[in-house]
């Protein structure tokens, strides 16, 4: 199994001014298995994986591949797994602030207001009320709300709604947020845009990034690393480094031959599923 070898901090191209305040991540040998009619179906098959503070990683693949699966076990919303997982060096066990999670459906409660949405990521914790109200506004300014936070789900845009997302993911100051297809329900104009936003809330928290997606172009564009996963049970096939400076341009010759490697691979991957 290949262990991921973290891209060098120059290579990345960070501005100097950006403190890196994210934690590490080390995915050791973990399998996760579900039970199917009386039987166990291997979901995920010995992955290893570390991911750098501050890093960016993209995780790709074909559906039923358990990317969503590997992103619920380092949230820590499910503890039935073989294998070790760490967040800064600690055994993940449960959910924590600490680790943001944004789904493909932004999953805002529809009753509740922009600001009552983002102030629910406090449920259950000690933060002072005068502190929640406080950071609840700097997030939704943050992601470009402003105005809207008296607003509800059903007055706002898709690419709206995924901001206020963001915004609840972020308010606690997670120094891990993990992204679960945050992008694929957008129209093409809006996702590109949100890529943008994802790309500099990055470069602005300092924070670490583990983004599942199926959109090989976004991966190039966004990570510092692709992880490929193959299909059923979900095992590392490739780990592609993108050493390209950012702001990315898509139709960069170096971004173009990254882009259309990872996509050769799949045409492949598609080739060997066929026989």
């Amino acid at each position: 199994m290949t262990l991921a070898t973290p891209i060098p901090s120059a290579d990345r191209q960070q501005p100097a001014t950006t403190p890196r305040r994210g934690a590490g991540l080390r995915i050791d040998h973990v399998s996760k298995s579900f039970p199917l009619k009386g039987e166990s179906l291997l979901v995920l098959d010995d992955i290893s994986l570390a991911v750098e503070p501050g890093e960016f990683v993209a995780i790709v693949g074909g559906s039923g591949c358990g990317k969503s699966t590997l992103l619920r076990l380092l949230a820590g919303l499910d503890p039935d797994y073989q294998g070790t997982l760490l967040h800064d060096g600690a055994p993940i066990d449960g959910p924590t602030l600490q680790r943001g999670l944004i789904f493909q459906d932004h999953r805002l409660f529809p009753w509740l207001t922009v600001e009552q949405n983002v102030e629910m990521a406090f449920t259950n914790t000690d933060v002072p009320a005068a502190e929640r109200r406080r950071r609840v506004a700097a997030e939704i300014a943050r992601v470009g709300l402003d105005g809207f936070a008296g607003a509800y789900p059903h007055q706002l845009s898709g690419g709206m709604s995924q901001r206020a997302a963001i915004a609840r993911a972020l308010v606690g100051r997670p120094d891990v947020l993990l992204l679960d297809e945050p992008l694929g329900a957008l129209d093409a104009l809006t996702r590109l845009h949100m890529q943008k936003e994802l790309r500099r809330l990055w470069q602005e928290e300092g924070i670490t990034m583990l983004m599942v997606t199926h959109d090989i172009e976004e991966a190039v564009y966004l990570a510092d690393r692709v992880v490929v996963l193959e299909a059923r049970p979900g095992r590392v096939r490739r780990i592609q480094a993108v050493p390209l400076p950012h702001p990315r341009q898509r139709r960069d010759a170096a971004f173009v031959a990254l882009r259309d490697g990872l996509l050769a691979d799949f045409g492949e991957r598609g080739d060997e599923a066929g026989d």
